[in-house]
């Protein structure tokens, strides 16, 4: 009972961990872009501005939502 518990177990478990993981390498839905910094207030090109605003519980900071129609991501810029 135990060697059938540890084989099973473990391999639950990995898979699991596999599946977090994966997770948080694939969902980009609330990435920071690399470039923003650079481009502060400015969506990338294509992106139209959607009447979504919200203010950001982490950072107390307001974000407009920018929607790019051909792809459909969405993109989250700060507003000062």
């Amino acid at each position: 009972m135990t060697a059938v518990f540890l084989i099973y177990g473990s391999w639950f478990a990995g898979f699991l961990i596999l599946l977090l993981l994966s997770w948080l390498i694939f969902d980009k839905r609330y990435k920071i872009r690399e470039d923003d910094a650079a481009s502060m207030g400015k969506p990338s090109n294509g992106y139209l501005p959607t009447s979504e605003a919200f203010i950001d519980p982490k950072d107390g900071l307001k974000y407009r939502v920018y929607y790019n129609p051909r792809t459909g991501e969405r993109e989250y810029v700060r507003e000062d």
